[in-house]
């Protein structure tokens, strides 16, 4: 009898150890000199995955319901196995400096100052699966940036990247990307810049996930330069001029991997400033990320490139600026799901520092090439500030106004219409020949080009052909 009860008390010693939350060790240390630290909370019983395959499954009259359905089952679930937790913070909230929000998309929630009797009352639900430290990700810095002065003329060729992707040729049918709506996960946008007042949609167009500031804004200029890039209506910097542009600011002085994780939720079913009144048919048709992690195979924003995947949401992101040796390019560009895009010169060359695949699994990275060296455009400072900077954050929003042009021609399109319209529009570039994995750059796919150098004017001829074909 003693045997079974001490069998007894050690399985319940060990289920309850199973049941316990894991704890990163680094926020311990963090209570060592500090009083509070940033965290994360992932659930047990957490199934998104299955939300996202339903998604993937049923049927839609259009794209508005299906991100209507992702939204109000992933915010449902989470609800349902954060309520108690949930609970419990909002206790704390109002005694306490503490910040609360939930993560729907992926079944987390972030805490922003929590102290050290926190997270050991944390501990102790049996709900937690994991409490995290929020790391810091950083912003995709322009290897390059040269500040224009007030009053500057551009030269005629200043905006070369409109001129390589054959952006004008698209323009000439009419189509400057009307009725599309982009988004960018940046340092925020001067929303007031001559080159961008006129087409940022107010409704439900800005979220701040680092500050909550309520109106657009930009201390650093890299996310006002990429706007500028892809819609802007002055000095012909912008792809597609006519769509409108809405923003989420993931990076003020520093960027986490919260303030990331809130943006990605945010564009998926946009809301007011305050998180408040969540729109789904608003949702932008594309948006692009010129931030990454330093190493490769990063997985932390793989449920959110899924879920925007299954909402028809092309993500693409700057593949990284660490040089062109092979297995360089950086996460979330290297991820399966991610469109990644280097960088090229004005030349056709590949630029020194754009990053080069294969990613960890050997899968081609860069998935294309675009202009993102010395790229002139709309900058911070005064409402008519221009700046020529360079970097793969400065290419890939050359493909996302691109893609603005085709959800033109056709709002339906997928993600896997555009990757198959921009890998067959895509155009060799000059070798340098050099290999990656065997593979070298005048092969295609390669690992330093990837498909090649975007067209808009090729790729919006495959759309239109692929609505024939539909006819």
């Amino acid at each position: 009898m003693k045997v079974q009860i001490i069998a007894a008390i050690l399985v319940g010693i060990a289920c309850a150890v199973l049941a316990a939350p894991s704890v990163d060790t680094s926020i311990l240390k963090v209570f060592e000199t500090k009083e509070s630290a940033n965290i994360i909370i992932s659930f047990k019983n957490a199934n998104t995955a299955s939300i996202r395959r339903s998604a993937r499954s049923l049927n839609f009259t259009d794209r508005t319901q299906r991100i209507q359905y992702l939204y109000d089952n992933l915010k449902r679930h989470a609800d349902e196995t954060q309520g108690n937790v949930l609970g419990l913070l909002s206790n704390h909230q109002t005694a306490s400096s503490i910040r609360v929000r939930q993560i729907w998309i992926t079944n987390e929630v972030s805490i922003k100052n929590a102290n050290k009797g926190l997270v050991e009352e944390l501990l102790k639900r049996d709900e937690i699966l994991k409490i995290a430290e929020e790391k810091i990700i950083p912003l995709s810095k322009p290897t390059s940036t040269v500040v224009h002065p007030e009053g500057y003329q551009p030269k005629a060729d200043e905006a070369w990247g409109i001129v390589t992707i054959d952006a004008p040729a698209v323009w000439a049918t009419g189509n400057k990307g009307q009725g599309v709506v982009i988004a960018n996960i940046d340092s925020g946008v001067q929303r007031t810049h001559e080159a961008l007042r006129d087409n940022y949609r107010e409704l439900h167009g800005w979220y701040d996930a680092e500050e909550e500031v309520d109106e657009p804004v930009d201390q650093l200029g890299s996310g006002t330069h990429t706007m500028g890039t892809m819609v802007g209506r002055t000095n012909g910097i912008g792809v597609a001029p006519e769509a409108q542009w809405i923003a989420c600011r993931g990076c003020s002085f520093f960027c986490s991997d919260t303030a990331f994780k809130l943006c990605g939720q945010w564009a998926l079913c946009p809301t007011d400033s305050k998180l408040q009144n969540p729109r789904c048919d608003l949702a932008p048709h594309t948006i692009t990320n010129g931030w990454g992690v330093s190493s490769q195979g990063d997985d932390f924003y793989d449920e959110i490139l899924e879920t925007w995947v299954a909402a028809d949401i092309a993500p693409f992101f700057a593949i990284g600026n660490t040089g062109t040796r092979c297995n360089t390019v950086s996460s979330p560009a290297d991820r399966d799901l991610a469109i990644g895009v280097g960088a090229i010169t004005s030349f056709n060359y590949l630029a020194a520092f754009s990053s080069v695949g294969p990613n960890v699994d050997g899968a081609i990275k860069p998935d294309v090439v675009a202009p993102g060296n010395a790229i002139y455009s709309a900058f911070t400072g005064s409402d008519s500030s221009y700046a020529t900077l360079s970097g793969t954050s400065l290419a890939a929003p050359h493909v996302a106004g691109l893609t603005a042009l085709l959800y033109n021609i056709n709002a339906n399109l997928t993600v896997s219409d555009i990757k198959s319209v921009l890998y067959g529009g895509a155009t060799p570039a000059e070798s340098l020949g050099r290999e990656c994995a065997g593979i070298p750059d005048t092969e295609y796919p390669n690992h330093n080009y990837g498909y090649g150098i975007v067209s808009a004017s090729a790729s919006a001829e495959r759309v239109e052909k692929m609505l024939r074909q539909k006819i």
